[in-house]
């Protein structure tokens, strides 16, 4: 399972390494990650706006992951049911 992502862990990685985008790989953004590291976080730019929005990201950081959580429960769930179906066909196939 996923950890939840959190504050200020994402805002001592910005802080540390922000320009070469350690909080982005945390908050599973390697696309935006590698930006930041070949543009020096978007020429600080970048850098300085995560300083105001960090809270927002990993928001929405923790809310990706626990929509991935839900669809994982739910398609484990139907995994259950098939796999029971499937059971149920083959018995009733051995009993022709």
């Amino acid at each position: 399972m996923i950890r939840e992502r959190n504050t200020g862990v994402a805002y001592l990685l910005w802080f540390m390494l922000g320009i070469l985008g350690a909080h982005k790989l945390y908050l599973r953004r390697p696309l935006m990650a590698l930006l930041y590291l070949f543009t020096a976080g978007l020429f600080l730019i970048g850098w300085i706006v995560d300083l105001f929005t960090m809270g927002e990201q990993v928001d929405a950081c923790n809310e990706r992951i626990f929509a991935h959580d839900d669809h994982t429960d739910f398609l484990e769930d139907r995994i259950d049911e098939l796999e029971d179906l499937v059971e149920e066909l083959q018995d009733q196939l051995h009993d022709k």
